[in-house]
């Protein structure tokens, strides 16, 4: 019960902080690329949330009948689970090598590379490549079991080969190739911003942008060893490995309004002014070139 009470606390954060973005997003800072790329990271986040709360986590009370897993919907629900998995690991490579471009290469970053197509098509990727992942899944049958163990739903595949090397594939692609680009693209960062003054002196809200965007990729990297730990593991025995995927899921989806409103003043300030907390005095231009960035 408490996690989907949190899952109910957090989701109208998530989706006001969207609206909040969308509304601003025709003001500096957020009418650059990484905030496009954080709307559309955090719906993605929303819509796994809600999606895993509904198949996975209500069942247990008794929202949805035994009937619903079975025959021709048994395949939906770990389907939508992969697609939207895929979609926020997605938006989670484009941000990071957002701010990699913005450190190493502010000039290229604002005048060339980071175009409204650029953008554009970047998203179209994040929202249509998932497909091609969770396609497979449609040419096998999976049978559902509800865990007291765990408290949510549990699954397998009727056919024990694909199941073993279709989620070792998942796992290896989410858990060891996205998580080790993503992390070198961050090393790059933090190395470049602690070692060159030019960058850290005037850094401060491109340093903050990255952290928060990192510590949204941490979840994403406990997230991939747990995927990993589970697809190593018998189905009867996974159960432990599957559970904690689901807490570092709820994390993972709740973390990225959380963290951009926690280490992020401008962001902390126009969310505040929409809630009626204070009145609105502009963001500040200082650091201006800084902004540009973004």
């Amino acid at each position: 019960m408490f996690r989907p009470a949190i899952s109910l606390v957090c989701l109208p954060i998530n989706i006001l902080f969207v609206y909040i973005l969308i509304i601003e997003r025709n003001r500096p800072p957020y009418n650059t690329p990484f905030f496009r790329l954080c709307i559309h990271l955090s719906i993605a986040d929303i819509l796994m949330e809600v999606f895993s709360t509904l198949f996975f986590k209500f069942p247990s009370f008794g929202v949805f009948p035994d009937t619903f897993y079975k025959e021709n919907w048994s395949v939906v629900p770990i389907a939508g689970m992969q697609y939207l998995g895929h979609a926020q690991a997605f938006g989670i490579i484009f941000i990071a090598v957002n701010r990699f471009t913005a450190v190493h290469y502010p000039i290229k970053h604002r005048q060339q590379w980071w175009t409204p197509k650029v953008t554009k098509t970047l998203l179209l990727i994040q929202w249509i490549t998932p497909i091609f992942f969770m396609a497979p899944l449609f040419f096998t049958d999976f049978k559902f079991l509800f865990s007291r163990n765990s408290g949510s739903v549990i699954f397998a595949a009727s056919d024990a080969r694909f199941h073993k090397n279709y989620f070792l594939a998942m796992a290896i692609v989410d858990g060891i190739l996205i998580n080790s680009i993503v992390l070198l693209l961050y090393g790059a960062i933090f190395v470049r911003v602690h070692t060159h003054v030019v960058v850290r002196k005037p850094g401060e809200l491109a340093l903050r942008l990255a952290l928060s965007a990192f510590i949204i990729f941490i979840c994403y990297l406990a997230l991939g060893v747990c995927s990993l730990l589970s697809a190593l593991t018998p189905p009867p025995d996974a159960w432990v490995y599957r559970t904690m995927w689901f807490v570092v899921n709820d994390v993972l989806c709740n973390s990225s309004a959380l963290v951009l409103l926690a280490l992020n003043r401008p962001i902390r300030k126009a969310f505040t002014r929409h809630l009626g907390i204070f009145s609105y005095q502009g963001v500040s231009t200082k650091n201006n070139s800084l902004l540009q960035a973004v």
